[in-house]
Order: C-alpha cells, then sequence, then structure tokens
C-alpha cells in the first residue's frame, strides 16, 4: 500500500488548482439557491419567534446573506487543501465586534453558516431536512412556560417617604428586590422588580402616601 504524505497532498492540491478544475453552472446555482431557500426560511423563523423589543430586518438579511455566502467559500475550497489553508489565513484577520444583544441570536447565525456548508458540498437532504427540525424545535419552545412574569414598580418619592412605601410592599407580600435607587437632593427613585401578580390593586394607595409623585408600573422580560 502506498503511503501518502502531507507534501503529495499539498503538490496534489496545487496541481488541481493550477488545472483550473471548475464546477458546473448548474452545481452552482442549485447550491445558491437551495441556501437561499434555508436562508429565507431561517429568516422567517427568525421573524415568528421574534420576543424582543425591536425586529431588526437588517439581521434577518444577514441570516439569509451568511448563508450564500457560506455556499460559495465552500464551493470554492471543496476538495483543495491550498484554497483551505489560504482561507483560513484570510479569516483570521477578520474581527467581528457586532454586538449580539441576545444569545440566541448567535444560534442563527450558526444555524445559517451550517446550512451553507451542507450545501455547498451538495448535501442538500442534511440542509432541509435540519432546518425543518430546528424550525419546529424553535417555534414549539416558544410555548414552554417560562416561569413567573416580572414587572417593574417605579416609585418617585422624598426621602422621608421611602420608608412608608418599603413598609406598604412588605405589608401586600410577595417577593420583591430593590433593583436600583437614584437620589436626587431630596428625591428619590425606586426600581423594584416583583412578580406579576393580581395584588396590584393593593398598591393603588401607593400614590396617596405623602411624599409619592409617581408610581408607574412595567411589564419586562430579560429579551427587552
Amino acid at each position: 500500500m502506498e503511503n501518502i504524505t502531507f507534501t503529495d497532498i499539498l503538490r496534489e492540491s496545487a496541481i488541481n488548482l493550477s488545472s483550473s478544475a471548475t464546477i458546473t453552472v448548474a452545481a452552482i446555482l442549485i447550491a445558491l439557491v437551495s441556501s437561499l431557500v434555508c436562508g429565507l426560511f431561517i429568516a422567517y423563523i427568525y421573524k415568528k419567534s421574534f420576543q424582543g423589543v425591536l425586529f431588526q430586518k437588517s439581521y434577518a438579511v444577514t441570516i439569509v446573506l451568511v448563508s450564500l455566502v457560506t455556499t460559495t467559500v465552500i464551493m470554492v475550497i471543496s476538495g483543495n487543501l491550498v484554497l483551505s489553508l489560504g482561507m483560513v489565513g484570510a479569516l483570521s484577520v477578520i474581527r467581528f465586534r457586532a454586538a449580539i444583544k441576545d444569545p440566541l441570536d448567535i444560534v442563527y447565525i450558526f444555524w445559517a453558516v451550517a446550512v451553507g456548508i451542507a450545501n455547498g458540498v451538495a448535501y442538500f437532504s442534511v440542509s432541509f431536512i435540519s432546518s425543518i427540525f430546528i424550525g419546529s424545535c424553535l417555534l414549539l419552545l416558544q410555548y414552554l412556560p417560562s416561569g413567573k412574569r416580572m414587572q417593574l414598580l417605579v416609585i418617585n418619592c422624598n426621602h422621608d417617604s421611602r420608608a412608608i412605601v418599603v413598609d406598604r410592599l412588605n405589608k401586600v407580600g410577595g417577593k420583591y428586590k430593590i433593583k436600583s435607587q437614584t437620589e436626587n437632593n431630596n428625591q428619590c427613585e425606586l426600581v423594584i422588580e416583583l412578580a406579576h401578580s393580581n395584588k396590584f390593586s393593593e398598591l393603588d394607595d401607593l400614590n396617596n402616601i405623602s411624599g409619592v409623585t409617581q408610581v408607574r408600573i412595567l411589564d419586562y422580560s430579560a429579551n427587552n
């Protein structure tokens, strides 16, 4: 059995590169169209399962483009070690500094990259079946119970009425946590986190406490 060394692999890859081996136009179009369909499907799932405050259309477009670009790159470097090493070197100098607001957004990027890789090597069944399966999982996970619904209670008052407000909250019952306290001269703003309940009617009299100027209740989640 003939032993193949790393040098032989590099020499063969260089020969294939210099021989201008090409992929047929039909194969290129099929791979790109498949990635486009999968990318649009991923963007649709992203839009349907989005739970943040402001939906970013640019991020959905980015998902589609990532799948297309990845497919193009994989078709170029597929089966050629020289191009693969060159691509690794080129990508190593790129620095992505876009902030990811939601950890789930990373999943969509990796999903688009995985689809692009699969279509780039003509594993279309892998990309389509996995996309349908992952998309179904993301839609089903939306209906899982997320625990207690949290709300923020924002109270503007003076320093003298702060102790009265805290005492009133203790009488109402339930767990709460003071997230922040801002002081300005004799004025104080309390931001209190508490679980959603039907006891907010008992908190209406907070406005009647002497020194309380404003009481607000806000819904919020970790995605907001």
